[in-house]
């Protein structure tokens, strides 16, 4: 008896020994499968569960001699089985079979992993594997012949429960790391076949009205200084940062993506610069911001002149010094972030009204890239429609996709698209919702007012003759017969609301436009856009307008006076 016991303990602590030789759980189950080969007759080893709602068997993997499967399938018992099984699994003993009854169930096994372990009656030997009183699953020694295991085997295996307990329970954990991962896997993929087809939006014009662009980006490969993106809503800003960093030496480090226009004042130290646990109600633990999660990486700031002042004098700190404190601490975190911003605004007109930070704003523009819009870049045009076409049949199942009419696009290259690109591919998916029909009429869905449209280069020949004949009309009013003056600089110090210069020199350039538009919209009741508007009335484009209003910080609406306010 003492030699029994004896030689029960040493193979114990061997069968201990093999199945934790390795923290890689196939290997070492292969080096455990190596052990017991010794000692039984067998091919196999698998780990299954049965599965009552299921009213099956999970297989989990299979070990063979020198190779570990992951076998994870499903096998549905019959309504004769089941019951069967249920009464097994509360048995607690090892079950040697196929012996009736559950000669049906191990031929069922056998077949299904044949593609392993090559199909052949066999015997098996299961022990049902707990943890406390939780059935956890089943071990199963597959048997080289019919019969071949002794009653010494089911002693012996009864002896490997304990640890092939812990295995399966493991075993269990791993699994659902593996689903978890897959799910991961899953989610990078479809982002990634996200960012595919926007790189492949930006492309489209990469010979064409992004070659300048393209060029630029082409030259910051292999640097990393921090980058402005200037440019109109919907023209791609973002796809032109996504295009950066796939050249930066970033690349591979993480590309976090922050839309400043799009947090609430209240939470932008929070969102960027992270806080501590305590540092306001319902702050129950710490968080890292967007900074800390860069680090190492690129941090992508779209409508960076959204940001409050108050943010800017941090985020400048954080460019300066390389750190960031988090709301409600005073510890300052090193980081290592490349800055890559974006924004609409125009910069420059809010240095001089003091709404952003000079010293930030040479911090952001250190390599300035602008985006041109749509209307800049025509050309462009035909190639994005049809690659939204394909887009939009593709996301709506469209079997056969509608043409394009020559007219259309000749009308399409007319518009101004104040929307830019964002606002043609809307105007494609509205297009095959509403007239999914043989051939598409694009223009139809365009605007009929005749103000939305330009001809030449936006408008701009019209603005420039306006601007020159308000300036020659000035100076024939302050100076009559007198030359223009080779060169008018806007001073600081003039306002475009004052009227002539105090020392009767002729007003700044932007002074004397500034007052023209006044005088035109308080004509038109400060309408802009349509018949009777002041873009009418200037022979100029409305959007074109509307931003010469916006850097000459001119309102729409007048007051009574005629003023506007």
């Amino acid at each position: 008896m003492a030699s029994n016991a004896t030689e029960d303990l040493e193979f114990f602590r061997q069968a201990a020994l093999h199945m934790t030789s390795s923290l890689d759980m196939p290997k070492a189950m292969v080096a455990t499968f190596a052990f017991l080969s010794r000692h039984f007759p067998i091919e196999g080893i698998s780990l299954h569960q049965f599965d009552r709602e299921l009213r099956g068997h999970k297989l989990f993997f299979l070990v063979t001699r020198d190779r570990f499967h992951h076998v994870v399938r499903f096998l549905p018992l019959s309504d004769k089985d089941l019951p069967v099984m249920s009464r097994l699994e509360t048995m607690r003993k090892v079950l040697n079979y196929p012996n009736k009854p559950m000669r049906s169930v191990s031929e069922q096994h056998s077949r299904a992993i044949d593609d392993y372990l090559p199909y052949k009656q066999r015997a098996y030997l299961v022990s049902i594997l707990q943890v406390d009183e939780t059935v956890l699953g089943h071990l199963v020694f597959l048997g080289n012949a019919p019969e071949c295991f002794t009653a010494e085997h089911e002693r012996k295996q009864a002896l490997l429960v304990p640890h092939f307990s812990v295995a399966m329970a493991n075993m269990l954990r791993f699994q659902e790391s593996l689903d978890f991962q897959a799910r991961l896997d899953e989610q990078k993929s479809a982002l990634e076949d996200e960012v595919r087809q926007l790189r492949g939006d930006a492309l489209i014009g990469a010979t064409g009205g992004l070659k300048n662009v393209m060029t630029m980006i082409n030259q910051l490969s292999g640097s990393e200084p921090p980058v402005l993106i200037m440019g109109e809503t919907g023209t791609g800003k973002e796809i032109i940062a996504d295009a950066i960093q796939k050249n930066s030496p970033r690349r591979t480090a993480p590309f976090i993506k922050v839309n400043c226009g799009a947090i609430p004042e209240t939470l932008v130290d929070s969102e960027l610069f992270g806080y501590r646990k305590g540092a306001f109600t319902g702050a129950v633990s710490g968080r890292p911001g967007r900074f800390e999660q860069a680090s190492g990486g690129t941090l992508f700031l779209d409508e960076v002149g959204e940001l409050p002042p108050q943010v800017q004098v941090r985020l400048l700190r954080v460019l300066q010094n390389r750190v960031v404190e988090r709301l409600g601490s005073n510890a300052s975190i090193p980081v290592d972030v490349r800055i890559i911003a974006a924004t609409n605004r125009h910069l420059e007109t809010m240095l001089r009204n003091g709404t952003f930070r000079e010293d930030l704003y040479y911090r952001l523009n250190v390599f300035p890239i602008r985006v041109p819009p749509l209307r800049e870049r025509k050309e462009d045009i035909p190639a994005l429609v049809r690659h939204f076409l394909h887009k939009a049949a593709r996301r709506m199942q469209l079997k056969n996709l509608p043409r394009l009419k020559p007219e259309s696009l000749e009308r399409l290259m007319a518009y101004s698209w104040p929307g830019n690109v964002r606002e043609l591919e809307n105007l494609v998916e509205r297009a095959l919702i509403l007239a999914p029909q043989r051939y598409l009429e694009l223009e139809t869905f365009l605007p009929q007012d005749p103000a939305w449209y330009v001809d030449g280069d936006d408008g701009q020949d019209h603005f420039k003759n306006m601007i020159a004949s308000i300036v020659a009309e000035q100076v024939e009013k302050l100076l009559p017969g007198e030359p223009l003056p080779p060169n008018i600089v806007a001073s600081p110090r003039a306002s475009a609301t004052d009227g002539e210069a105090p020392d009767g020199r002729p007003l700044p350039l932007d002074a004397v436009v500034s007052r023209h538009i006044r005088s035109a919209l308080a004509w038109c009741g400060g309408k802009i856009h349509g018949p009777g508007g002041a873009g009418e009335v200037l022979e100029v484009n409305p959007n074109t307008l509307r931003k010469r209003m916006r850097k000459l910080n001119i309102p729409a609406r007048p007051d009574r006076t005629g003023r506007s306010v």
